[in-house]
């Protein structure tokens, strides 16, 4: 056994699957039985989610997996110890300057040798974290430990290659749904005459092959020009989240979709989606996304208790994000993080006060378990205030900027006349 092995699992099934649980209304796994049981793999998810990501894949895929991470996250002593306590290997790039790319031969050695032990090994291949749904250009790194693992072992690994496609109602909210698709399996042995005559041709097709499996099982918008007026079509003019979640519909809506967008739509779509991100207004929130006001009857004791327990913790967390995180790719993750940190710690805050205050122990218990159901709450009954935010924002653009505002609101009207046309 290894010596991490408990606590590596009590990690990702204790803390992490726990929390992520907690972090969204709905996690659901696809294609579990196309992983071998008896081969090794290297598993290739796309990356959109900063650290959410990794923590989705270790928690929900199984089997003992070494990550590769890019090396400036074991920047501290501290935490170097706590990314290899959970199997984080580090990765170097040549902004690291090149004494410290000769390491990768060192990591890259250890995980031929953990493929050989059937321990698969965790690659985001795109090399970095785009919240756009689209499957970006692919690095060589994991094609180079798959052919040298089979190089190493003659060939007789049967090694592959497992797509993972991580699709997400939305990147950067709390208590939404998500979805993990596992791919069809990519097999080295596929490629091994071509790498005898020609290695970087063997490394080419396996990345496009890769490429091409993994685009299958997410939102894949292949033209980056036409993005926006996509996101704002076929996601945030959509109020059904499984019309974009299952991979095979939406891309079938955007290669019917795509050939139609005139060049005047493509630039509607910049547009909005500039001034939307620009000002922080929600489209999916002004074009319908409302709190169903049935579940606000129904559930309005727990809401209140949800919203009064909770205000204080999240306020902390999203001052965190709006003045300290520049990278809007990362704001799950905080939330994520801090979430299963600050807001145990402020109801147990609580508790202590309640403690000391002569109430009685069965009670703070209450409490406290009461808090941990509650806190699923805590977004549907925060969102009634924010869609006030939204439309206040909404209200001082048009006040403020109403040119901006009339090719906000025109703009949205047009691409959902479009969709009404098309789809």
């Amino acid at each position: 056994m290894r010596k991490n092995y408990l606590w590596y699992n009590f990690f990702r099934f204790g803390i992490a699957r726990a929390g992520l649980y907690l972090f969204y209304s709905n996690i659901e796994v696809i294609g579990l039985k196309k992983i071998p049981r008896n081969k090794p793999y290297i598993i290739t998810p796309n990356h959109q989610n900063a650290l959410i990501d990794a923590l989705l894949v270790s928690s929900h895929i199984p089997g003992y997996s070494y990550f590769l991470t890019r090396s400036g996250v074991f920047s501290t002593p501290l935490m170097n110890w706590f990314c290899r306590s959970i199997n984080l290997l580090p990765v170097y790039r040549a902004r690291d300057g090149l004494s410290s790319v000769t390491k990768n031969n060192e990591v890259f050695e250890f995980c031929v040798d953990s493929l050989k032990k059937n321990y698969p090994i965790v690659v985001f291949p795109e090399a970095n974290h785009d919240l756009r749904r689209r499957i970006r250009p692919l690095s060589k790194g994991f094609t180079r430990i798959a052919f040298n693992a089979e190089v190493k072992y003659n060939w007789e690994l049967d090694l592959q290659i497992i797509p993972v496609g991580l699709n997400y109602s939305e990147h950067r909210r709390l208590r939404n749904r998500m979805k993990i698709i596992i791919g069809d399996p990519v097999p080295i042995s596929k490629y091994k005459e071509i790498f005898k005559s020609n290695e970087r041709a063997a490394s080419n097709a396996l990345k496009s092959d890769v490429s091409d499996e993994m685009k299958k099982i997410i939102m894949h918008v292949p033209n980056l020009d036409k993005y926006p007026a996509m996101q704002v079509i076929l996601t945030d003019l959509e109020n059904d989240v499984n019309e974009y979640l299952y991979p095979d519909k939406v891309n079938e809506k955007i290669n019917k979709i795509s050939p139609l967008l005139s060049d005047e739509l493509i630039e509607v779509g910049k547009q909005v989606v500039e001034i939307s991100n620009k000002f922080d207004i929600s489209i999916k929130t002004i074009n319908g996304r409302k709190t169903p006001w049935v579940y606000v009857f129904l559930f309005f004791p727990l809401y209140v208790f949800s919203w009064f327990n909770n205000i204080i913790p999240y306020q902390a967390v999203r001052r965190i994000i709006k003045t300290k995180i520049k990278d809007p790719t990362f704001d799950a993750t905080i939330k994520y993080l801090l979430g299963i940190t600050l807001f145990p710690l402020f109801w147990g805050l609580i508790s202590i006060i309640l403690w000391a205050a002569g109430v009685k122990g069965v009670y703070i218990l209450a409490y406290f378990a009461l808090s941990v159901l509650t806190s699923v709450n805590f977004k549907n009954a925060n969102s009634i205030f924010s869609e006030a935010a939204t439309k206040r924002k909404l209200d001082d653009l048009k006040a403020n900027h109403p040119d901006l505002y009339k090719t906000f609101t025109e703009g949205i009207d047009t691409l959902n006349e479009f969709r009404k046309k098309v789809l």
